[in-house]
Parts: structure tokens; C-alpha cells; sequence
């Protein structure tokens, strides 16, 4: 046990250290993000099986042609791989951009055979276009292609509208081209958080969502877990969300987690397809109200436990675990959901306290050694949560299974 325990930990710190490492400062997008006209191109739609999607949260419409995939929330990815092309571009469909302030705009990182990660913010609007990813590559050679959700805006309705989403159609290869089913790992998770999870402020601290580049959903404890683990993932974090309070246009957690959108559904006959292996749920910072300049803490146990219970008729098979916030909040709540779930006889529902890394946060608006601004975590500091929580899973699965 004492091997896997360790493996774990150094897994999730190299992982989280190297995501650290290879996250360049932003790039400035170029002149025209609109990739220049040329012959013999050959177009691959998004509903093509060998481009993998992040799975539960691309709402994917249509097919061919007209197949559209679209994320509302930052930590969406695809990976592929394709022979025979020298050129990659990303059809980007940004009518669903439309009036969306330019400093609003969804930002993308992305990674060309292991290459550092690039990132631009879109600018273009109302067509379909082509987004360069590469140019001048080697044809003969296979190609593997990385591409992350990274930010959003917050100033913009997430939950009804689409103006802040990110919508794509395909890719544009040379003609000639076959795509290669990139590798899977082994196991899927899903995870729910607020802006912790969004990966506010973890390239450093500014006035929230005032300056897109300094977040980062890719640099979060989440998809440091996921390596860990050996999962594909599916990454659901908005700031400002809770479990009974929202400060957002978007409503608290138990009305959203298995929607896509307002209109949209995220379950296939009531259930989360395919099903994951591990969900996680990182809820609790939003959860207070303010009276006379003094925060109160509202009482999450019964919305918590209800959520479990939902999430459990969609997920049958899953893992789930809770973790509490770094800040310390809602601990005894959270630990008193998981209860009543063991208590009502579901014996695969778990708490990971967070306790440990608490000296490293503090909701003081001033930087500690984990957080810029005491809350969201560095990257540094999404290195030590990531490593922390993937250790004390394995530790859960280890005893269980």
C-alpha cells in the first residue's frame, strides 16, 4: 500500500510541477486568426470518433457537416492525431460569440507533439473560421495534438446564453489526411467546483476576470488528479457558484450539475453516459451570506446530501468523493452528508479533508505561500491540492477495491 500511496504523491507532483513549468506566458494572438486560403484542404466535422473529446462537457448537435460540440465552461479539451499533414487548423464556429466583449473572449491553450503549450485569445465573430494550430510540419510523420478550454468570461450569461462559450465544428488538415485515434487513459472522471476549479487567478492575482490570461483551467488540482488516476476527465468549475448560493447568473449546484445549459441535458436516460469512474465535488467557498460586513456561513448539509443521493441515481457505479474547501469551510457539513449517504447504505461516497494545506489559504485578500490573494490557488499551490487530494484517493482506493 505504502508503494501505491507514494506513487500517487510523486505522480501528482511531477505532473502538477511540469504543468507548472510548461505554461508559458500568454502569447499575443496574432494580425487575423482566420488561417489563409489554400487548396486541397480536407475537413474533418467534430462528431468524427477519432477526435476525443473531454468527456460530459461538450453538448454536442448535428452531425457531418453541421455536427457542432460547444463547452460552456473552461477545462473542455480534445486530443488527436493525424499523419500526412504538414498544416492544422481548428474550425472555431464563433456565432456563438456574438456580442461578446473582445476582452471577454474565450482564451485556448494548445500543444503540438508535446510541445510547449501556446495560448491565444479568439477574436473573431459571427462565421465559422479556421484557427491555426500548426504550420510546417512534417507530413510523413504522425502528429499529436493537444487543445484546452482555458478561460472564459464571467460577465456574461454562462447558464442561458452562449456568448462566452466556446463552439467548434472540426478540424482542416491537408487532403490526404487520416486522423489517428489518439491514446485514452484507462478510467473517466467528472468534477464540480466554483472558481477554484475554473482556475481563477492561478497565473497570478488580479481583479477577478479582469484579465482572462491570468486564468488557467488547465493548471488546476483537477487535471493533476486526473493524471494521477489515469482518467479522462470532464471539468465543471464556475466561479462564484455554491451549493444553496450563487452570486452569478448561474444557479447553485444541484440545479446545474446535469445540464449542459438551461436547456440542455447532460444525462441520457437519467443517467451520466458513459458512466465515470470517480466524480468529485469541490463545493462550499460561495456558500455564506454577508451581514454588517461579517460573513455568515449558510448550512449546506441538506442540499449536500440531497446532491449525493441525485448524483448517485445517474452515477450507480461511480466513487464519489467530497472534498472539502481549502479554506477550511462547511467541513463538518460535508462530513455529515458523506454520513447520511453511508448511513443510507451507500458505502462508496467519501470524504477527502483538506485540513493539512489550510496554513496556505486564508480569506484575508492577501497572498499566502499556496494562494495569490489567499483563496485561489497558485499554481504552485494547485500543484500541492492536486498532489494532496490524488494521495488521499488512492489511499481510499487502496482500502476498498
Amino acid at each position: 500500500m505504502t508503494g501505491a500511496r507514494n506513487w500517487a504523491l510523486i505522480m501528482a507532483l511531477v505532473v502538477g510541477l511540469a504543468t507548472a513549468a510548461r505554461n508559458l506566458p500568454a502569447s499575443e494572438p496574432g494580425a487575423s486568426e482566420k488561417q489563409p486560403a489554400k487548396k486541397s484542404m480536407t475537413t474533418i466535422s467534430c462528431d468524427d470518433v477519432r477526435i476525443a473529446l473531454a468527456p460530459y462537457v461538450w453538448k454536442c448537435t448535428g452531425s457531418g457537416a453541421t455536427a457542432r460540440a460547444e463547452a460552456t465552461l473552461p477545462g473542455a479539451y480534445l486530443k488527436l492525431a493525424f499523419q500526412n499533414s504538414s498544416t492544422l487548423g481548428l474550425l472555431v464556429d464563433g456565432t456563438a460569440n456574438i456580442k461578446c466583449p473582445s476582452s471577454g473572449m474565450p482564451v485556448v491553450d494548445y500543444s503540438v507533439d508535446d510541445g510547449p503549450f501556446k495560448t491565444i485569445q479568439l477574436t473573431n465573430t459571427g462565421e465559422v473560421y479556421a484557427l491555426p494550430l500548426a504550420q510546417g510540419l512534417e507530413a510523413g510523420k504522425q502528429h499529436r495534438v493537444e487543445f484546452y478550454f482555458r478561460a472564459a468570461s464571467f460577465n456574461v450569461d454562462r447558464w442561458a446564453g452562449a456568448t462566452g462559450h466556446l463552439r467548434i465544428a472540426g478540424v482542416q488538415l491537408d487532403e490526404g489526411t487520416s486522423l489517428v485515434a489518439p491514446r485514452q487513459r484507462t478510467k473517466k472522471a467528472i468534477a464540480f467546483g466554483d472558481s477554484i476549479t475554473e482556475g481563477v487567478n492561478v497565473e497570478g492575482s488580479v481583479p477577478f476576470y479582469s484579465n482572462l490570461l491570468m486564468n488557467n483551467a488547465r493548471c488546476t488540482w483537477f487535471p493533476i488528479v486526473s493524471a494521477a488516476l489515469d482518467c479522462e476527465y470532464g471539468q465543471l468549475g464556475t466561479g462564484g457558484q455554491g451549493m444553496i448560493r450563487t452570486n452569478t447568473p448561474m444557479p447553485p449546484l444541484p440545479q446545474t450539475w446535469d445540464h449542459y445549459d438551461s436547456a440542455t441535458s447532460r444525462l441520457t436516460n437519467g443517467l451520466l453516459t458513459p458512466q465515470p469512474d470517480y466524480v468529485y465535488c469541490a463545493m462550499g467557498t460561495n456558500d455564506f451570506e454577508e451581514k454588517q460586513k461579517r460573513l455568515k456561513h449558510m448550512d449546506i448539509t441538506m442540499a449536500y446530501t440531497q446532491w449525493l443521493a441525485s448524483v448517485r441515481k445517474s452515477c450507480p457505479k461511480a466513487i464519489i468523493f467530497c472534498i472539502t474547501p481549502p479554506l477550511g469551510w462547511h467541513a463538518p457539513e460535508i462530513q455529515a452528508a458523506v454520513t447520511a449517504r453511508k448511513t443510507a447504505g451507500d458505502q462508496e461516497v467519501h470524504l477527502i479533508d483538506t485540513a493539512p494545506l489550510k496554513a496556505g489559504f486564508r480569506a484575508a485578500d492577501t497572498a499566502t505561500s499556496l494562494a495569490g490573494d489567499g483563496v485561489h490557488p497558485t499554481l504552485y499551490g494547485n500543484a500541492m491540492l492536486g498532489a494532496f487530494i490524488a494521495v488521499e484517493a488512492q489511499k481510499v482506493l487502496s482500502r476498498t477495491h
